[in-house]
């Protein structure tokens, strides 16, 4: 028996190592490995290393992943152990023994082949797990027993770990292929026992969570349902698919079923027909397999196979029953022989209604996954039974023969169903609805992301494969390129272009070094090993293309300079002085170049050689380096010229490009006609650009403190280089160390005496220095006049602003005291600035260092305090500013400024009150009238402008414009916002009061509109009436304090060139308003009302003219010419005006209008010329209807003497049709007058 079961472990052992999970993974690990190693130089890995480091991660994770997955497995195996043990004992004492034949089991399995696979606990979770259902006393732990599986446990000649009293609540047997749970009976058919059924499910699923268990086997006794009726096979199914919902429910997956048939050695005749099988036949399995067409049948379609497998099964019996009995002698068994295919048809229907109702589809349950159905036989005791008749309601009972079936010793087709079928299957599980819902959008997403992963890392080793190849090719390219040219002598532009490409693809291998793009990570980079040749040739060519030709050049330019200023000796003192600067700075930037480049390469200024050598390429490349168009060009030339200058060495042992040969003939030729007196202004230019350079240069928001920033604003800056901290820091000493430069020696120049003391000469270095500080202080004063000259109140838009504004201005702390402040700090400049702290005995360096670090507005004196002598050159020029900006010691500010803030202050409290007031429109009106009325002379504001204007009287011009404009500027603009807000609170008045009531009736109204309707009268003289009318008493009451008439036009009033700011247009309309009134009222009458004379004049052809309106008429037969008063309007008659004239022949042709305007109406169709004075002739050309003009003149002219008793427009047709009032008064905001800006500036 031992040898058996040792040579069973070796076979398992062997199938195992070659079928496992675990060979599979080395042999896929070793083929990961191979193909890092043989297929790694195609991306890239071509070094030995770079393939043995990643060989050897692949490893790392490969071992990682196997040792997380044991460690997981070990510790669930462990907890599920213990937790079983607890579970199926009810004591103590009971958990003791279990668990220690639990220890023993898994002792066993770890002795056991396993070893190869997976060891002790971790073998409990990770083999796969069976579990068989069933009534009581069907055979189940019969079935596990005679299962022929290898159970390394054996203690006590046991093969399995089991409860106290038989199957309390489960068996547990454990094989080497996997672990068997035996369920007690009770669970399938008692329902008292349900919760300890599900708390045991429940368990499964908590240790086991991704697959609790492996498959299902629903054994049942055959006996049972052929010896049950239909109802009873009923309440089998429901009792077992009961439980089958249980299990797929509570763990949430789909499982194969196996539903076996145990205890068929019962069915009469099977003891005589298989009897005689050999020991590998009865291993086989004897059943029906479901999935064979279809991993997921549907209920149909697994009993339509089920139905075809039993008949077939039926079919074979029959084909074997005849050769079995010729072998058989007994004539009894030979009966049972042959009858055993019909008990088995006969069984098989009773077998197709359980199956059936097993099988049924329930919409509102989980479909089970029914994997086959088998029948077996155990090695069990029992009465065979047969079908009892031939009727249709044919039942089975037992039957007893004289001659009793041999005892079974050995099980029936039981090993195979575990082995072949069971164990097979055993990764075919699914989730329920709900798990297989999640595990597909979990699937899903695990393959998408899967997917882009895999693409990810492809297209990153592809992109990063490809991305070096490309580098590769591309310098290989670019440096034949480069050859090429050379080698064929192509124009220099080619060459340029080509070495600039190769260039840029160098400084691209530059930058990869400091940092690789993202597409290089995976280590797919050798394109630096060709960073070194690519050097190499871009060397070679800088030399022939900028090195020698740039050398060549300055040699020639050198020589050419010499000529030129051996020519310009003998020219005449008027060119040489035009001529000379020039051609002086050129020589001596050329020399100064040449030297740098060679003998002095020490010395090299950079940026200098830089901007001279892209010159010269751009000239001899016809390259325009200024314009916005060639800007990249340029740029890319300016850092090869760089690359160039960085190759360059004078040690000739180094790496790199030797420096330029020296030209000693050349530059002593040069420094012998260079040597004379240097020149201020040049000197002065170098000291300005040298200390201009990355200073920023001072804004008024720093000169203010951070209360005052809103409330001046200036566009202008001072420069850096025009301060107090550059004076003192930096220009004072540049222009001392020039000076002595120039008079000491320069190494251009080749004068220069290193540590020789005593060799400057004072007096000419003095002099030198004198002239240079002319020139700086005579821009200084002019950039401080030009920067208070922008400076500018910031504009505010209410009397609310305006006076918190002024309130600010006219503070002792406000911005004009701080502009103030950080102007006298600029301008009382000390004559010899203390440069060094330690040159000062007695005082502390901390002191020193805080009086340095001062700011620019100097709030104390800085340095500057430390020395009384002033700077010399500004003393008048800044005379005046100074009686601003200057303090005594008892006073914070100066006098002058002190008398401006005193006054400023006194109209602060003016703006204060319109401000506060309630209604502040009616107070800014107010002031407003005052002020251009003049009614109030000793107010605050004019007070305030006569103390500006009498203290700029006397000041020089530059200071009286600059602080003329800043003092003048708030009050300027206070009145400006003033009469703003009277602007609007006029508007509104006018909109309210005489522009509605213009809209509403005369606005496009006759005779305001040719072609509109009549205007009442009355409404003319509601709104026109001199007396009472709405417009002239608005005029009277609202705009006389701000207008005034001058020869009859509308002028406004201003104050210092300032008014409230009436548009042209504006003033025209309410001049044309004075001309319609005067023209339609009597000088002394309040109703509408015009005189005039009227007096036909008689015409050729015409023996009648008529005119007449109302109860007014003229009728003239060509009588004697006379003159006849008319009035208008008439007080009585029609409102009908009619003008008519009558040919010779007795033809009548009129024109008649009807209404109140009817006698202007009649006028309007007249051509109307004045002729003098107020006498006007009106010619109308009266047309003959068509019907009647047959043989008569087409027209006649009737002509009528018109005569004003006053000069107005009345008669002119467009007189009355161009009146029209303004919707508002003002447009926009209040601007100075032309006037009041030149008295500004």
């Amino acid at each position: 028996m031992a040898g058996s079961v040792n040579k069973s472990g070796l076979i398992h052992l062997l199938l195992n190592f070659f079928s496992s999970r675990a060979t599979a993974k080395w042999i896929g690990l070793f083929a990961l490995l191979s193909l890092a190693w043989f297929g790694g130089r195609f991306i890239g890995l071509g070094g030995v290393d770079q393939r043995l480091w990643l060989m050897g991660g692949i490893f790392v994770v490969f071992m990682l992943v196997l040792f997380v997955r044991w460690l997981w497995a070990k510790r669930s195996g462990d907890k599920l152990a213990s937790e079983l043990a607890n579970h199926n004992a009810s004591s103590e004492a009971e958990v003791a023994e279990i668990k220690e034949k639990m220890q023993d089991a898994l002792a066993a399995l770890k002795a056991s082949h396993l070893g190869a696979g997976y060891r002790g606990n971790t073998a409990l979770y990770a083999l796969p797990w069976y579990m068989i259902i069933g009534p009581s006393a069907t055979g189940k732990s019969t079935l596990f027993a005679n299962s022929g599986l290898h159970f390394p446990y054996s203690k006590s000649n046991q093969m399995h770990i089991q409860g106290f009293g038989g199957t309390r609540n489960c068996d547990w047997w454990f094989s080497d292929q996997a672990i068997l749970i035996d369920t007690a009976g009770r669970y399938t058919t008692e329902e008292r026992d349900k919760e300890q059924w599900l708390s045991f499910l429940k368990l499964l699923k908590k240790n086991r969570p991704k697959l609790p268990i492996n498959g299902v086997m629903v054994a049942i006794s055959i006996a049972d349902i052929l010896t049950s009726d239909t109802e009873q096979v009923r309440d089998h199914v429901k009792q077992i698919r009961t439980r089958i919902d249980e299990l797929i429910n509570q763990l949430g997956i789909i499982f194969p079923i196996y539903i076996v048939f145990t205890k068929t050695d019962l069915i009469s005749g099977f003891e005589p027909f298989f009897n005689e099988l050999s020991e590998q036949e009865r291993l086989q399995p004897w059943g029906a397999y479901l999935l064979d067409k279809n991993q997921t049948p549907t209920s149909d379609e697994a009993c339509d196979t089920f139905n075809a497998e039993m008949e077939s099964m039926y079919q074979r019996l029959c084909q074997q029953r005849l050769v079995k009995m010729t072998r058989e002698r007994d004539t009894q068994r030979k009966q049972l022989i042959y009858d055993f295919p019909n008990q088995f048809k006969a069984a098989s229907d009773k077998v197709s209604e359980f199956v059936e109702i097993l099988f049924k589809e329930n919409p509102f349950q989980e479909i089970p996954w029914f994997a086959g159905v088998y029948f077996t036989s155990g090695t069990q005791e029992g009465v065979p039974i047969e079908r009892s008749s031939k009727t249709k309601l044919a039942t089975f009972r037992s039957v007893l023969f004289e001659y009793r079936q041999q005892s079974l010793t050995s099980a029936f087709f039981v090993n195979k169903v575990f082995n072949d079928v069971m164990f097979k299957l055993q990764d075919l599980t699914k989730g329920n609805r709900k798990k297989r819902k999640i595990q597909k959008w979990v699937k899903g997403l695990a393959i998408c992301t899967s997917i882009t992963a895999i693409g990810l890392m492809s297209g990153l080793l592809f992109n990063s494969y490809t991305h070096n190849t490309q580098l590769l090719d591309t310098g290989e390219l670019l440096s034949k390129h480069v050859i090429a040219t050379s080698v064929e002598h192509q124009p220099e532009v080619e060459q340029f272009n080509a070495v600039l490409a190769l260039f840029e693809h160098y400084q691209t291998l530059e930058a990869y070094e400091q940092k690789l793009p993202w597409y290089f990570l995976l280590g797919v980079y050798s394109a630096d090993t060709t960073k070194a040749p690519i050097k190499h040739i871009l060397q070679q060519r800088v030399q022939s293309l900028i090195g020698g030709p740039a050398a060549q050049q300055i040699a020639t330019a050198l020589a050419s300079s010499h000529t030129q200023w051996q020519d310009l000796q003998m020219a005449e003192e008027q060119v040489i002085k035009r001529v000379e600067p020039q051609l002086r700075d050129s020589y001596y930037n050329l020399m100064k170049f040449q030297l740098m480049m060679s003998d002095e390469f020490a010395r090299l200024d950079h940026g200098f050689v830089s901007n001279a050598i892209l010159s010269m390429v751009a000239q001899r490349l016809e390259l325009d380096i200024e314009a916005d168009e060639t800007a990249q060009t340029t740029e890319k030339m300016r850092v090869l010229v760089n690359f160039y200058i960085a190759q360059l060495r004078q040690d000739t042992e180094a790496p790199g490009l030797d420096v330029w040969a020296s030209q000693e003939h050349l530059i002593a030729q040069a420094r012998a006609n260079l040597t004379t007196d240097p020149q201020p202004d040049v000197i002065y230019g170098q000291i300005k650009d040298k200390v201009s350079v990355s200073n920023p240069e001072l804004t008024l928001d720093q000169m203010m403190s951070q209360n005052n920033k809103t409330f001046l604003k200036s566009e202008l800056t001072v420069p850096y280089v025009f301060t107090q901290k550059a004076w003192q820091s930096e220009v004072y000493s540049e222009i001392k160390r020039r000076a002595n430069i120039a008079f000491s020696g320069d190494w251009v120049m080749g004068t220069e005496q290193a540590g020789a003391e005593g060799a400057i000469d004072e007096a000419k270095a003095n002099e030198l220095a004198s002239a240079i500080r002319a020139l700086y202080f005579k821009e200084y004063a002019t950039a401080w006049f030009d920067f208070i000259n922008a400076v500018e109140v910031r504009p505010f838009n209410t009397s609310n602003a305006a006076s918190l504004t002024l309130g600010q201005l006219s503070s002792t702390q406000g911005p004009l005291v701080d502009l103030m402040k950080a102007i006298d700090a600029n301008i009382n400049l000390s004559n010899a600035p203390l440069q060094e702290p330690e040159k000062l005995s007695g005082v502390s360096e901390k002191i020193i260092d805080k009086v340095k670090s001062d700011t620019l507005l100097g709030n104390s004196k800085g340095l500057e305090s430390l020395s009384s002598k002033k700077v010399p050159e500004l003393a008048q020029r800044f005379a005046d500013l100074r009686r601003y900006t200057s303090v005594s010691e008892e006073a914070q500010i100066s006098d002058y400024l002190q008398q401006y803030l005193g006054a400023l202050s006194a109209f602060h409290s003016d703006i204060k009150g319109i401000a506060a007031s309630n209604d502040d429109d009616f107070m800014a009106m107010a002031f407003s009238r005052s002020l251009l009325t003049g009614e109030d002379k000793e107010n605050a504001l004019q007070s305030a402008w006569v103390v500006v204007e009498s203290q700029v009287r006397a000041l020089d011009p530059d200071s009286k414009q600059v602080l003329e404009r800043l003092l003048k500027a708030p009050l300027l603009a206070s009145v400006q916002t003033v009469m703003n807000e009277a602007r609007s609170q006029l508007n509104d008045r006018w909109y309210n009061n005489v522009y509605i009531s213009y809209k509403d009736n005369l606005k496009g109204k006759y005779p305001f509109n040719l072609t509109g309707p009549d205007a009442a009268v009355e409404d003319i003289s509601e709104l026109l009436n001199r007396d009472s009318g709405i417009f002239w008493e608005f005029m009277d009451a609202n705009l006389a304090p701000f207008l005034k008439l001058k020869r009859g036009v509308w002028v406004e009033k201003t104050w210092n060139g300032i008014g409230l700011g009436f548009d042209k247009p504006v003033l025209d309309k309410l001049t044309k308003a004075r001309k319609v009134t005067r023209s339609l009222f009597p000088r002394e009458g309040s109703e509408v009302g015009i005189r005039f004379q009227m007096m036909p004049v008689a015409q050729r052809g015409v023996r009648e003219t008529y005119i007449g309106y109302s109860d007014q008429s003229y009728r003239y037969r060509n009588e004697p010419e006379e003159w006849r008063r008319f009035t208008w309007p008439a007080r009585t008659g029609a409102e009908k005006a009619t003008i008519y004239g009558m040919d010779r022949k007795g033809n009548r042709i009129e024109i008649q209008k009807d209404g109140p305007w009817a006698l202007l109406k009649i006028l309007n169709e007249a051509r109307v010329k004045w002729v003098k004075g107020t006498e006007y002739m009106a010619t109308w050309e009266l047309l003959l209807p068509e019907e009647e003009s047959s043989e008569a003149p087409e027209h006649i002219q009737v002509q009528v003497a018109l005569k004003s008793s006053r000069n107005s427009g009345i008669f002119s047709k467009y007189f009355m049709s161009s009146f029209a009032l303004p919707e508002a008064l003002f447009t926009g905001r209040v601007q100075l007058a032309s006037q009041a800006a030149k008295q500004v500036h």
